[in-house]
């Protein structure tokens, strides 16, 4: 069993690999001004296929994470314009906890969640930017997340119903076609 589940990590990392190039490609194109490109679509972000950070690990490096997560911190924090920026150690130290606490969401989800935080759905910053302003507004992003799911699953399920119900018969139906030998 986890010999094929270390066979679909594999071909998921050559597929990420192939589709985003090295790293500095995948860090170029995932760059915070990508947010203006597919931030506009919630569904977008939730649904489409971009990798976790996870697979982002398994396909750069397990540093590459928190080392992409610094220029989104870093793009939150000026624009935030507060006087004193997330620089230095908490500016690594905030990357590295998402990235290790927050491994399954992906890239297009956090910069979903960033884009979000800057229009001031999280609240905001008094002063300078805090590490725990973004930690707990990203909680909050994750149980929006998770309720955004529900729903997407919901309408899958009404649809497969829907088109289960075109396809179905009845059970008189099937007696009828049962006796006829159909």
């Amino acid at each position: 069993m986890q010999q094929a589940s270390s066979q679909g990590s594999s071909q998921r990392t050559k597929l990420l690999l192939s589709r985003f190039g090295n790293v500095d490609s995948f860090l170029q194109k995932f760059n915070p001004d990508y947010q203006k490109s597919i931030c506009p679509s919630s569904e977008e972000c939730f649904f489409g296929d971009y990798p976790t950070l996870a697979e982002v690990g398994s396909a750069y490096g397990d540093k590459v994470p928190a080392a992409w997560m610094i220029p989104q911190l870093y793009n939150l924090s000026e624009y935030c314009g507060c006087r004193e920026k997330l620089q230095g150690k908490p500016l690594e130290e905030c990357a590295f906890v998402i990235a290790t606490e927050y491994y399954y969401l992906k890239v297009s989800e956090l910069m979903l969640f960033f884009h979000r935080f800057k229009t001031g759905r999280y609240g905001r910053f008094y002063g300078s930017v805090d590490p725990l302003v973004i930690t707990t507004s990203l909680r909050e992003f994750v149980k929006e997340r998770g309720a955004a799911i529900d729903r997407h699953d919901q309408e899958v399920r009404e649809k497969e119903e829907a088109e289960h119900r075109k396809r179905a018969i009845s059970y008189e139906e099937y007696l009828r076609r049962k006796e006829a030998g159909l």
